[in-house]
């Protein structure tokens, strides 16, 4: 899952400047921002392009504990229709409680209907990408009215599926650097420096793949350093490798595809967390389920290859706009 401080290290405080920073970066500035009020606090929410017309997409960004910059490479398609990032709760340029009482996957996935409601958005496609995908997944299998389609993004949807996917990855790293991680997983006693690289080539040939701090690090700076962490460990837990702990230990929302009413698309980058045979395998509890990959990509394919990234969604929803 993408930890926002795997990504770029320390950063510091203030809320709401007008994006200043990311336009430095060449994002460009949002041409809508507001704050929705949601249990626990308020959410900050941007808006690139226009709400009526095609139905807008709304982005639920991965983590826990990340942040909407996540997205940011899906800006150019708002000249076609309207690009909604936001902020969960305790993350990005929301408000940050650290109330434990609000990490629930529930209340996450609440925060969809306030967002649509103070937009006015009644039709929306809607994308979530890796812990946004189990969000997005939940909320789909609500049978929300107004939803055309959901496109699920490296989401891991089952936790023993999703840590044996990652667990065959790190085994294939190559001059054996994966045998560390496999020997932490046996309970085997493991040289911690050994075991720290074996991660780090994890990361890079798997989730960072492309340099993404130019982006992040200026969307993050006016936050404090340790934001969304606290969030991440309570849900997730705080080693990857190690598999799911906190709230999401042990969880299966699989069964929950055969919920979601709407066209569905399991996309995928070809060195992604979840292996091609893993995300395949859900494919038959989908009523209208598609598999699409994004060749030379990671778990962060929008990074990795953008114009390919935004075919595939823009394809997509645009067949399923009526």
């Amino acid at each position: 899952m993408c930890r926002r401080s795997a990504i770029g290290g320390g950063l510091a405080l203030a809320l709401l400047p007008r994006l200043a920073e990311a336009a430095e970066a060449g994002v460009p500035a949002a041409d809508r921002e507001l704050r929705v009020k949601v249990k626990g606090g308020s959410l900050y929410v941007r808006v690139n392009g226009s709400l009526s017309g095609r139905p807008p997409i709304l982005f639920v960004h991965g983590g826990p504990g990340a942040a909407l910059w996540q997205f940011f490479p899906a800006l150019p398609m708002a000249r076609e229709r309207g690009i909604i990032l936001y902020d969960q709760l305790d993350s990005g340029r929301s408000d940050a409680p650290g109330d434990p009482a609000n990490w629930t996957v529930d209340r996450f996935v609440d925060e969809i209907d306030a967002i649509r409601g103070a937009l006015g958005v009644e039709r929306l496609h809607l994308l979530g990408h890796s812990w946004g995908g189990i969000v997005a997944n939940r909320y789909a299998a609500r049978r929300p009215s107004g939803l055309k389609s959901l496109i699920l993004q490296g989401a891991p949807l089952f936790a023993r599926r999703a840590e044996a996917s990652v667990q065959g990855l790190a085994a294939q790293l190559p001059d054996g650097a994966g045998d560390a991680v496999t020997a932490r997983k046996r309970g085997d006693p493991v040289d911690d420096a050994a075991y720290q690289k074996a991660s780090a080539a994890f990361m890079r040939r798997h989730v960072y793949r492309t340099d993404m701090s130019n982006v992040a690090m200026p969307y993050m700076a006016p936050t404090p350093e340790d934001r969304g962490n606290a969030v991440a460990k309570a849900l997730v837990g705080d080693d990857l490798l190690a598999g799911f702990g906190g709230v999401l230990r042990g969880f299966d929302d699989e069964p929950l595809l055969g919920r979601v009413a709407v066209p569905t698309l399991l996309l995928r980058g070809e060195f992604d967390l979840l292996s091609r045979e893993a995300t395949r395998a859900v494919l038959p509890r989908l009523r209208h389920g598609r598999y699409a990959e994004i060749e030379g990509a990671g778990h962060m394919a929008q990074f990795d290859r953008p114009d390919a990234w935004r075919a595939q969604i823009a394809a997509f929803v645009s067949h399923h706009d009526r």
